[in-house]
This record gives C-alpha cells, structure tokens and sequence, in this order.
C-alpha cells in the first residue's frame, strides 16, 4: 500500500537541501573560512569556496519555490498571523534568555536592540522574512495578474526586470547604487514570477532533469571563476576593490544561473513517493525554525563557535572538512528539533495558537493545502 501525502515530496527535499545550504553560507561566511583570492588560497580555503559556490543558489531556490507553489495557491491570513507569531518567537526568546543569564553587554540592550528583537519583520532583523511577508500579503494581486497577462507579456515582465535587478549589475565594473545584492523585496518579486512562470509555462530548453544539473553546476563553477578572477585582477591592480563579492551576490548572473539549474532539476526528477515522501514532507515544514534560529540577533555570530568552526581553516583537510559538516548538520538537526517543539507549543498551549488564528468560513483563506515556501 502506498503512502499518500498532498505535498510535492521532491520540491520539499529541495526545501530541506536549500536549508543545509543556507546553513553551510552562514557557516563559513561568519566563521571567517572564505579567504580572499587577492592571497594565496590554501587547500582547505579552495574547498570552503567550492562548498560556497555550490551553496549559493539557496536563497533564490526558496524564493523560486514560493512562486512555483502560491501561484496555484490562496492567501491564507492564519498562515501570515502564525508567521508573524513564529518569527517573534525566534527572535523574542534567545534575546530574553540571554539577557536573564547576563550574556548581552550595555551596547545590547538599547532601544534598538529592543526594536530589533520584538519588532523583527519591520525591523528588517530577518531580511528574507520581512520580504516574504510583503510578497504574501500581495500574493493574491500578484498571482491574479499573473493568470491575467499572457505568457509572451510575463516573459517581457521578466526580462525587463532581470536586465534591471540582475544583468547590469553583472556586467558593469563599479557599483549601482540601487544595487541591493538580492537582498530585497524587489528581488524576491522577480524570483517569485520566474518560479511561478516554470509552474505555468515550463521552460522548453530545460525540460529534462541532466540540464537542470548541468546548469547548476555550470553555474556554480561560473561563481567560483569570477570570484577568483576579481580577486586577482585586485592582486595585480589594486582597482575593483568594491566588487570582491560580487559574483556571490544573489542577484548576480551567476547565482540566479545556478539556482534556476538545481530547481529544474528537482522539478523534472522522479516523484518522490512511499515512506520516504512521508518522511521528507513531515521534516520539510521545520525548514524556515532551523533558518530563524540560527539568524536570531543573539545567535547569528555564535553557533558556529558551539562547533570550532572560526580559525578551522588551519586544521588538516579530513578535521576541516568533519567540522563544517558536522556545523552544517548538527545546527539543521537542532533547529529542527527546536521547530518541533514549537510547533507543539502553537498546537497544545493554554489558549492554542491554532485557535487565536483560526479563520470563519468566508474569509479570504481557502480550504486546501497552500503548499507555499514556509509551511
């Protein structure tokens, strides 16, 4: 008998993978693992690159998923009110804890710390969540003119805007001011149509699962050559400086190339089906605590320290290499052990979240499974 579940089982594996992603950028990114290619470059530091690189598309690939699911999907007010609720909780809570052991110093517990902590989306503490909460409260206008327009118009919406947000900055030797490196609510917009275009349209070019692969890691090594290449033309020149990130940005070329491969990949791959889609989809929802946890203000510099990872570059390759991964798994695995328990508190607390947000018949929430990037 097969077990049967309402979730794509392989968009919420890559869900699950672009997390571990996420959590292998912040751990070498804030442990100080990624050396400069102005320098020599160890081999330990050549191999943080490569794990860079081929993390780098995450971000893109959630905000991909969110287009690809909520464009069939209707606006759900408990959904919002419960993610407004589980992102104050994660920065509200480690803020209290460790204020109460004595762990924050005078500069931490200003007003603006205190802004930071318990105003969290519109204090940006969580940039990605503070723009998807804006691309979810206008889900149901976007995805309304998305059924509007014809397939020639959105790609021309498209292209227009990539050429905007993406290709300019690409190619040009100096700096935009507009440029924000992906870091936006504009950015999440433009992602969000081109994974809702895949999920109306397709993509003809990329219609089998070995392209999207192959753009991936085409991409990736792409991210890996400019970011060596920036860095010696700096060696050589000392010009260009502003642009030794450049092509890690998630709005470069680059990124977007490689994200755009791996989700292909995963839309084109055998479904996922029995007990190991069972599994996947009920870890999968525990995806966005394992992110929040680790961003919280009082977290994001620290738990790399929990697993040794700063001044890990100097340790031998197999030590180095057990040590990120060991980071990168054991952080994912806590923060979805600390989700589960949330999400028990939501369901079994003395006045349940369930209840405070549940929504009457006629409300702008649909009945059916939204599917969407954070459920």
């Amino acid at each position: 008998m097969k077990l049967k579940t309402s979730r794509n089982a392989n968009m919420e594996l890559l869900r699950i993978i672009s997390m571990i992603m996420v959590t292998m950028l912040h751990a070498l990114a804030k442990s100080d693992l990624l050396p400069t290619f102005v320098m020599g470059v160890s081999l330990n530091g050549w191999i943080a690159w490569i794990l860079e690189v081929l993390s780098i598309g995450a971000v893109n690939i959630f905000m991909l998923i969110s287009g690809y699911f909520l464009v069939n999907s209707e606006f759900k007010l408990k959904r919002l009110i419960e993610l407004i609720l589980q992102t104050f909780l994660y920065s509200a809570v480690p803020f209290v804890v460790f204020l109460a052991s004595g762990k924050l110093g005078p500069e931490e517990k200003g007003i603006y710390q205190l802004l930071n902590n318990f105003l969290p989306i519109h204090m940006d503490t969580y940039w990605f969540i503070t723009a998807y909460v804006v691309v979810y409260m206008l889900s149901p206008v976007i995805t309304k003119g998305l059924k509007a327009v014809t397939k020639k118009q959105l790609i021309t919406v498209i292209v227009c805007l990539l050429i905007y947000e993406c290709v300019l900055k690409s190619i040009l030797p100096f700096r935009l001011t507009t440029d924000t490196k992906g870091y936006s609510f504009l950015w999440y917009i433009i992602m969000f149509l081109i994974g809702a275009y895949f999920r109306l349209f397709g993509f003809r070019i990329l219609d089998k699962q070995y392209k999207g692969w192959i753009l991936y890691l085409g991409g990736s090594a792409l991210v890996l050559i400019g970011t060596f290449a920036i860095g010696r033309i700096i060696a050589a020149t000392d010009r260009l400086n502003g642009l030794q990130g450049l092509f890690t940005e998630y709005n470069h070329v680059f990124a977007l190339i490689s994200a755009v491969g791996i989700f292909t990949a995963f839309v084109h791959m055998k479904p996922i089906e029995g007990i190991a889609a069972k599994i996947i989809c009920i870890l999968s929802p525990m995806a966005l605590g394992v992110y929040l946890l680790q961003e919280s203000l009082v977290l994001r510099f620290e738990w790399q320290k929990w697993f040794g990872l700063p001044g890990a570059l100097e340790l031998s390759t197999p030590i180095f290499l057990l040590k990120v991964f060991a980071a990168v798994l054991g952080m994912y695995a806590l923060g979805t052990a600390v989700d589960a328990v949330r999400k028990v508190i939501f369901k079994f607390a003395p006045i349940p979240v369930e209840k405070l947000i549940k929504q009457k018949k006629g409300s702008l929430d649909g009945e059916k499974p939204s599917g969407d990037m954070t459920e």
